[in-house]
C-alpha cells in the first residue's frame, strides 16, 4: 500500500492498444512516472462539483456496491469523509475498494484501488474538514485511502477507425498484477 505521495513518486508503465487490427502493444516504462498519473487524477477529480468520484466496494454478502463520494488529496494523502451509518464505511473497513472518476470532456479517466482506514484523530478531522468544505464531521467519519494500484486512460483518435486507449498504470511493490 502507498499514500498518494508515494504513488506519485513511483515508476509507471504505458501501453497503447489494442490496435484495430487486433494487435496489442506491450507495457513500457512511462518516463514522467507516477507524478503524471497523480496530476491527471487530481485534475479529473477537480472537474466535478465537490470533487465527486465513484467508490466501488463489496458488501459482506459479496455483492458489489457503487457509491458517489468526494475524495480529496491533502498533504500528499487521499482522504474522504463517509457517513457514520453508510454501508460504504462498513465495506471500507473490511475489504479493498476501487474508485473511478466520472467521464471527462477529453475522453480520459482515472481509477485507483487499495485499502482504507478510519482516522479518529480529532485535530486531523478538524483540519481536513476545514479544507473539504462539504465535509460534515458530526455525521461523517474520516478515512484515509491507501493505494496499491492506479491508472489513467486517454482515448486517442476518438470517432475514427483508429480509436484506441492509451493506458498508464502504477502498482505498489508486491501488488498482484
Amino acid at each position: 500500500m502507498a499514500t498518494w505521495a508515494e504513488f506519485a513518486s513511483g515508476p509507471t508503465e504505458v501501453a497503447d492498444g489494442p490496435e484495430p487490427q487486433g494487435g496489442a502493444a506491450g507495457w513500457a516504462p512511462f518516463a514522467p512516472g507516477g507524478r503524471a498519473l497523480a496530476e491527471a487524477g487530481e485534475r479529473l477529480l477537480a472537474l466535478t462539483p465537490h470533487r465527486m468520484a465513484y467508490l466501488a466496494t463489496v458488501g459482506a454478502d459479496g455483492r458489489p456496491r457503487l457509491h458517489p463520494f468526494m475524495p480529496h488529496v491533502v498533504d500528499g494523502r487521499l482522504w474522504a469523509f463517509v457517513g457514520h451509518r453508510s454501508p460504504k464505511g462498513r465495506d471500507l473497513a473490511a475489504r479493498p475498494f476501487a474508485m473511478h472518476t466520472p467521464d471527462a470532456p477529453e475522453d480520459e479517466e482515472f481509477w485507483a484501488g487499495g485499502r482504507a482506514r478510519r482516522v479518529d484523530d480529532p485535530e486531523l478531522v478538524r483540519r481536513l474538514a476545514a479544507v473539504m468544505e462539504w465535509a460534515k464531521p458530526d455525521h461523517e467519519a474520516l478515512w484515509e485511502l491507501d493505494l496499491d494500484r492506479a491508472g489513467w486512460t486517454v482515448w486517442l483518435d476518438f470517432g475514427t477507425a483508429r480509436h484506441r486507449p492509451r493506458h498508464h498504470r502504477w502498482r505498489a511493490l508486491g501488488a498482484v498484477r
